[in-house]
């Protein structure tokens, strides 16, 4: 069952997202006085409302706000949802101070894929005191991988986002726009993120992959 969301009228794309909601929040909220984020700003992961997402990618990418902040250094750790075991922790170097960022299950011939059909809580920290885990500015999401789609086997960049949003992909949908972004067509990256209420993020200025190198790694790859 989906669900049809905004849309801005003179795009392509529609974006049908499944009707699953699941626990989480996709911004931080309110920090400490000692954190390393300001009290009015907020770490922001990109995703729906509903705190859940459905990729066919077996390391996918997430996408999120970094506002201004003097850390160093991020944690991306992922469970899986049904059985609470650790599927990934690593930690990723900031290199750069504010904007969209990204990060992804890397893909280094060690870290296993997700799995299709199973389901996995994913939790993006920025570390502000190494010695007070407490003090991390903490967002939580669901991802959930399923199989692959014919129409995408042989799409061109440009149409990539449109099927996958028709699908109701979210992680790739937006992968897949940021991507045409950087290559200068914003269109459809506004009309997603206007669909899930978070356009006050377009106006963000969308930063590289290059920005946030992942540091070290603790996987399950047995």
């Amino acid at each position: 069952m989906s669900m049809d969301l905004p849309a801005i009228a003179q795009s392509r794309l529609r974006l049908r997202l499944p009707d699953i909601s699941a626990p989480g929040n996709r911004q931080s909220g309110s920090t400490r006085s000692t954190s390393c984020i300001a009290p009015r700003d907020n770490l922001i992961s990109l995703v729906p409302q509903t705190n859940y997402g459905q990729t066919v990618e077996g390391y996918p990418t997430f996408y999120f706000y970094l506002p201004p902040t003097e850390a160093r250094q991020l944690k991306l750790v992922m469970l899986n949802d049904a059985t609470n075991e650790f599927v990934y922790e690593g930690r990723f170097s900031i290199q750069a101070n504010s904007g969209i960022a990204s990060v992804s299950l890397p893909n280094n011939g060690l870290q296993r894929p997700l799995e299709v059909g199973q389901r996995y809580v994913w939790y993006l920290a920025v570390i502000c005191d190494e010695n007070d885990p407490s003090a991390d500015v903490v967002v939580e999401g669901y991802v959930e991988r399923v199989a692959p789609i014919a129409a995408a086997d042989e799409a061109s960049p440009t149409v990539l986002p449109a099927i996958y949003a028709e699908e109701g992909l979210w992680y790739d949908a937006v992968n897949a726009s940021a991507e045409l972004k950087e290559d200068g067509s914003s269109t459809e990256w506004e009309t997603l993120l206007e669909a899930v209420e978070l356009d006050d993020l377009i106006a963000v200025p969308l930063l590289t992959h290059l920005s946030f190198q992942e540091q070290s790694a603790a996987s399950d790859s047995q």
